[in-house]
């Protein structure tokens, strides 16, 4: 009986040291992440990019929601008890 666990046991830790590691999105040490660059290049040359104005439109809503961030950030605590009470 304990040379049949033994033998099942081998074979189970055989097998996962045959699979091939994960670390995040990397596989079998390759990146498979798209990156913002690749993704336009391929829809560039698949005719499916987006257009100036869309582009210009969309860095205009990024920059709008990084000033209100920015303006969050630096705008001072409530002055209610919960902020005020030591920690």
């Amino acid at each position: 009986m304990r040379l049949l666990a033994a033998a099942l046991l081998l074979a189970s830790a055989t097998a996962a040291a045959g699979q091939t590691p994960r670390n995040g999105d990397v596989y079998n040490g390759l990146n498979h992440q798209p990156t913002q660059a690749g993704v336009v290049r391929r829809e560039d040359r698949a005719g499916v990019g987006a257009s100036p104005a869309h582009v210009r439109r969309n860095a205009r809503t990024v920059r709008q929601l990084d000033h209100k961030l920015l303006r969050e950030e630096a705008a001072p605590l409530p002055r209610d008890p919960v902020h005020l009470s030591p920690p």
